[in-house]
């Protein structure tokens, strides 16, 4: 049964961390270079939603792993709030804890010599469950998660999707209400990780968790057709969909494929003089066009009006998410 509770999940509000220096007796110890503060986070806020799913995007240092530690209560904040289903993380860090499934990207916390239900056995215990409750429930999970059969397993014999599986069935033993996955598909193979991001998908929709979840494989990011969180430097630089990111930001190429080589130039010249992109004609029949950002095929179209007649085939064709994201943030590193 779904959850009508419309209570967001996770709020955040103008989050700050600045980690200090350490003194200077310290740095000699650990042998630590770092002489300045280091602005981790510098005024981040956003909220997730119940059945939402939040994916936080952003290169090495952009404050994704700060942001999420500062949630679970592991980190407290320099200024701002971080509160998980009202309850503030620095503040009230148990119940957050009980309110949060976290899954990390790697295997290290598992139990690799133990079975699949002594791993889940030990966590249950961890967040006060017991006796015939705890082993009920872990069945339950096993059997969401697609590990049915395999709780007498030694986690060292599984694979690597399988011990996927079993982070995220520990993450959600307890049914919390909100999952932090941080890098989930990190060490599993392209395969797994598709059936791995469905399987969260299908378990988001139906129990209307609130997820935040961090992923360099950015072909995930948009197989989960969610919002994203875009961070850079220790700033949010964008909070929306995909799609208004590719159409802010996108330059699709549309080939256009005429009868003669004479319409194809005729179509070079009224393209290249309508600001429509950047166009060029490969000397036969056909013309290749960059949009401008916000331009559409349908605006080539309309251009092209006059000449439906001469043309023979028309593909439009989009950049890989990753070009898209790089100019964006190139543009950020421009306006800086």
């Amino acid at each position: 049964m779904k959850n009508q509770d419309d209570q967001p999940r996770i709020v955040v509000n103008d989050l700050v961390k600045i980690f200090e220096q350490s003194p200077l007796w310290m740095r000699a110890l650990v042998r630590s270079n770092v002489s300045e503060p280091v602005h981790a986070l510098t005024g981040v806020s956003f909220t997730v939603g119940p059945g939402e799913i939040c994916a936080v995007v952003g290169p090495n240092g952009a404050g994704k792993t700060t942001t999420f530690k500062i949630l679970a209560g592991l980190v407290s904040p320099t200024s701002g709030t971080a509160s998980v289903m009202g309850f503030d993380s620095f503040e009230n860090s148990v119940a957050v804890r009980r309110a949060i499934g976290w899954m990390p990207g790697d295997h290290r916390s598992l139990f690799m010599r133990h079975s699949v239900i002594e791993n889940l056995r030990f966590h249950g215990r961890m967040q006060g469950m017991s006796g015939d409750a705890m082993m009920s429930q872990i069945r339950n999970t096993l059997s969401l998660v697609g590990l049915q059969g395999r709780g007498k397993a030694s986690v060292f014999a599984l694979s690597a999707g399988m011990r996927a599986r079993l982070q995220l069935a520990r993450a959600l033993l307890h049914q919390p209400q909100v999952l932090i996955l941080d890098e989930p598909t990190g060490s599993v193979d392209p395969v797994a990780a598709h059936d791995l991001v469905e399987l969260i998908k299908d378990i988001v929709e139906e129990q209307e968790i609130g997820v935040l979840v961090s992923s360099h494989r950015l072909e995930e990011i948009e197989t989960l057709h969610s919002r994203v969180l875009l961070m850079d430097n220790g700033s949010v630089r964008y909070d929306g969909n995909l799609d208004e990111l590719r159409a802010r930001w996108d330059k699709p190429t549309v080939r256009i494929s005429f009868r003669t080589s004479a319409a194809a130039h005729d179509a070079t010249a009224v393209l290249g003089n309508d600001g429509i992109g950047t166009v060029t004609h490969d000397g036969e029949g056909t013309v290749i066009c960059s949009l401008n950002p916000g331009v559409t095929q349908a605006d080539v179209f309309a251009r092209l009006r006059g000449q439906i007649e001469e043309i023979v085939e028309l593909k439009e064709t989009h950049r890989p998410l990753q070009a898209v994201l790089a100019d964006m943030y190139k543009s950020n590193e421009d306006e800086q």
